[in-house]
């Protein structure tokens, strides 16, 4: 057996140059390996429950048409026009500043045609989860100031795109809106422990937010957010930058990454100046000037982009009915005093979900289907008397879109058109309190609700129709008030009934949940080193067998490296074993920051450490073993008692043709390990490729 030894001079200075060596390290410079992705494995365990906030209907629909490379613009406008709702918010959409190019679009079709496939099914995806998660069950999470606070970072972000041309606007508004749904993922799906932790981390930072999540779920709504967009079908470049942005740029990241990164920054800033209170404001002022820097904006242009962000904020706000408030120029704000002692921007309130909302009995919400005035005021005072919130529609097909739009408890249907129901409709019929009774009680939402159908005459036919369609209840007008509010009682039992059910369904997801959560901590805990934090001798070899898989299935490099403390034992017999633990862990750091994105460095035993570099040559695995040998060589070792010097031996030995196994390349590195250490230790050896 012939071992190769390679120095430093013999590689060439300029190899040892981190860039430099990549390059000439992997067979595809251009792309890295992926980094694996472990709240992949949390996001997985949440959309088991069948809780994660989901585009409702009609949105789900066109992102699914959307996904498939023949769809048309006409399929998804005939998809489109099934919600009316979404469909005018949409030609509005299209109508707005950020798209208009020519005449108003007064049409589905040409809405369609204007926005595009890709954009559609973003902006879909966007207007039905606002719509269809403004309220839920999690006491200290302000459901409005999350989407008004989301809002104002996607108007932020489109405006800044379009005056920077760094990414396209309407991908950065998008991507803005929804940056933080992981947050909504886990408001949903663990409501009660995610109220807790909202408590908890009342003022603090929003790192500090991240790593509470990341402690309590295992995932941070970051990473969450990130898995969703993959799981929607998004560029990668969008779930890379919502996973990164708040933590700073990327310094790995693509350039289409970091460009939305520095979009995402300076737009979490403006949303967060437009949101601020008078303590806040010149911190929120100053915070906003900074993260502005990259994106070359001036001062006065950025004062001129702020009025502008929040005036187009307030104007989508009454389209989506979302809450804005009104801003004070941005010359004042920058002169306002910092309160030393209020928290500042990019906190828990603000990105989380604002001032805690006041925990309070939620009263029934009703909707009343109705076009009389006089027996629709009379339902509406009757029910407000009562403490309940009222929606109202004038006909079936407005009261469909309020439905889902509100999700009510209660609602009311005349059992026939009104008096003022146009008489020459032919489709009014369809709208009939049995038939629209009828056609409730075939959504999962319908089956939900409790149906009252009221008339002032209705006979024993209209009576046993009426039941069979599904109605809960019928009451014949006029009737008094109270005994109107005494009938709804049964309405209250089965709402409270219901409530019972969701709790304990909740109640059973949340132990779910937990045992997820402790079942994947163990499978973490069983996979890494407790000294170190590095992964283990198991899960090394595990992934060195995906990664031999790998290599083989695409036919590119794969290097390994085998790693010794020299004389690791004399360090342990002469200082103790405290003194070897401290080396082990300066040795697992020092792994950490030589390798790169891609490699992984486990601990497999002792003092010995194995590298795993994927599309890495042997050329490129000598780098980086010299490298790291002149790391540990360079470096200060010291303990409480005195300064060591330590050295290491590394072996390398790179996937060759006609070698069968992932163990036979682990056995070509660890001989060449131990070939460094018979040639004197402090050096490299290569295993030969034949």
């Amino acid at each position: 057996m012939v071992w190769i030894e390679t120095s430093a001079s013999e590689v060439g200075e300029d190899f040892m140059r981190p860039g430099l060596c990549q390059l000439a390290s992997r067979s595809e410079p251009s792309r890295p390996v992926p980094t694996p992705r472990p709240y992949l494995a949390r996001f997985d365990e949440m959309k088991a429950t069948g809780q994660l906030p989901t585009p409702a209907g009609v949105a789900m629909e066109i992102v699914r048409r959307a996904q498939d490379d023949s769809a048309s613009c006409s399929s998804l406008a005939r998809a489109l026009m099934a919600d009316p709702v979404l469909s005018g918010k949409v030609i509005k959409y299209a109508n707005s500043a950020l798209m208009q190019v020519g005449r108003a679009v007064s049409s589905v079709h040409e809405a369609v045609l204007r926005l595009g496939i890709g954009t559609l099914r973003r902006v879909a995806l966007s207007f039905s989860l606002i719509s269809s998660y403004r309220q839920g069950r999690c006491p200290h999470f302000d459901y409005q100031a999350f989407w008004s606070l989301s809002l104002a970072r996607g108007v932020a972000a489109q405006e800044l795109a379009r005056r920077t041309r760094l990414v396209p606007p309407d991908e950065a508004f998008t991507t803005a809106l929804l940056a933080h749904i992981g947050q909504l993922a886990l408001v949903c799906v663990y409501p009660d422990k995610y109220s807790e932790l909202l408590q908890r981390a009342a003022g603090r930072h929003v790192e500090e937010l991240l790593l509470l999540e990341q402690d309590v779920f295992a995932a941070n709504h970051c990473e969450l957010s990130a898995a969703m967009f993959l799981d929607w079908g998004l560029p990668a470049e969008q779930a890379a930058a919502v996973e990164r942005y708040l933590f700073g740029e990327p310094e790995e990241a693509y350039d289409a990454t970091k460009r939305l990164v520095r979009v995402l920054r300076a737009a979490q800033a403006l949303a967060e100046l437009c949101l601020s209170d008078v303590p806040q404001r010149s911190r929120a002022a100053q915070q906003l000037l900074l993260r502005a820097e990259p994106l070359c904006i001036p001062p006065l242009q950025l004062a001129e982009l702020y009025q502008q962000v929040a005036q187009e904020w307030q104007t989508w706000g009454r389209i989506l009915d979302i809450r804005t408030q009104t801003v004070a120029p941005i010359q004042d704000l920058l002169q306002a005093p910092v309160a030393p002692d209020s928290p500042g921007p990019s906190q828990t309130d603000s990105v989380a979900a604002g001032t805690p909302a006041t925990a309070k009995a939620t009263p029934l919400r009703a909707l009343v289907v109705e076009n009389s005035p006089a027996i629709r005021d009379f339902l509406c005072q009757t029910l407000r008397s009562a403490g309940h919130e009222v929606f109202t529609a004038e006909d079936g097909e407005s009261g469909l879109a309020i439905v889902l739009q509100t999700l009510p408890q209660l609602i009311f249907i005349p059992l026939s058109p009104g008096q003022n129901a146009s008489t020459t409709d032919t489709g009014s019929s369809r709208w009939q309190g049995i038939a629209l009774c009828s056609q409730l009680r075939e959504t999962r939402v319908g089956r939900q609700l409790y149906l009252v159908l009221y008339s002032e005459r209705a006979s024993e036919e209209d009576l046993v129709r009426a039941f069979e369609a599904g109605a809960d209840d019928v009451i014949i007008l006029p009737l008094a008030p109270r005994v109107l509010l005494a009938r709804l009682r049964a309405c209250q039992r089965v709402v409270e009934l219901q409530r019972e059910i969701e709790r304990e369904q909740e109640e059973l997801r949340r132990v779910t949940a937990e045992l997820a959560i402790a079942n994947r901590k163990l499978q973490e805990a069983a996979l890494t080193d407790p000294l170190t934090g590095l992964p283990n001798r198991r899960y090394a070899f595990e992934r060195l067998q995906q990664e031999w898989q790998e290599a083989v299935r695409h036919d590119v490099p794969l290097a390994c490296l085998v790693l010794d403390v020299d004389h690791f034992k004399r360090i342990n017999d002469s200082h103790g074993h405290d003194v070897g633990d401290l080396v082990l862990r300066q040795t697992a750091e020092l792994l950490r920051q030589a390798v790169r994105r891609s490699d992984v460095a486990c601990r497999i035993g002792g003092e010995e450490f194995l590298i795993i570099c994927p599309r890495t040559t042997l050329q490129g695995g000598q780098v980086l073993a010299e490298r790291i040998r002149q790391l540990a060589e360079q470096k200060v070792w010291s303990s409480e008692s005195l300064p060591l010097h330590i050295t290491v031996s590394v072996g390398v030995a790179a996937r060759a043709p006609h070698w069968r196994s992932p163990e036979e390349l682990f056995r070509q590195a660890d001989q060449a390990l131990y070939a460094a250490k018979q040639a004197g230790r402090n050096r490299i050896r290569t295993a030969p490729a034949q």
